[in-house]
């Protein structure tokens, strides 16, 4: 997979979890053209970086348990030379 396409699924993944749409895992994989197997491993990786997702069984959907998230951006970097 190309940089940019992962970095899209995270980016993806981040918004609806911000928006606590994902709908259960098989819901949330579907929306993201996913194996199930492939969403949790994205999940850990994701887990990993240090951000709390959780799953309410009440709202059935992911959420964020507190401020912290993922944040991708390429920034242009000015060298005096």
């Amino acid at each position: 997979m190309s940089l940019s396409k992962y970095i899209a699924r995270l980016q993806r993944m981040d918004y609806l979890i911000a928006l606590k749409a994902t709908g259960p895992p098989d819901d949330f994989a579907c929306k993201l053209q996913l194996s199930r197997s492939t969403l949790f491993e994205t999940l850990q990786e994701m887990k990993s970086m240090g951000v709390d997702i959780r799953y309410s069984n009440t709202r059935e959907s992911y959420y964020y348990a507190d401020e912290r998230r993922i944040i991708i951006r390429i920034e242009r970097i000015n060298e005096k030379r």
